[in-house]
């Protein structure tokens, strides 16, 4: 194979496949001052749904949409955050937290996750 050839293949991505589509996430979270609160939202879970309780307690503008903060790749949110939304053992649907970060505390629902090939 000339180096022609091999130019032509690495940029036709033949040999090695089509890469990967962009790693996103759609999640959902509320925002509280303190772990406290955190804790007394988990204890309402079993009561009322996620949407609610965003809606209700969330002190995050995204309350207004039941706490959802649409699809975003990593390095969009804060580490912590990305942390847990981009962790393979981070299970869509579960609520997961209390998470500190610089803005309070956080309980974190994963709705969905594409890309990143098989990682996921």
């Amino acid at each position: 194979m000339g180096l022609f050839d091999a130019f032509t293949k690495a940029f036709t991505n033949e040999e090695y496949g089509d890469p990967p589509e962009a790693v996103k996430a759609t999640a959902r979270h509320i925002l509280v001052p303190t772990i406290e609160d955190a804790n007394d939202i988990l204890g309402k879970l079993a009561e009322n749904s996620f949407t609610s309780l965003a809606s209700e307690y969330s002190t995050c503008p995204s309350k207004a949409r039941g706490g959802s903060l649409g699809s975003f790749g990593p390095g969009t949110m804060v580490k912590e955050f990305d942390d847990v939304i981009f962790s393979p053992e981070t299970k869509m649907g579960e609520v997961v937290g209390p998470v500190k970060t610089q803005f309070g505390y956080h309980l974190i629902v994963v709705d969905k996750r594409t890309g990143g090939g098989d990682w996921y």
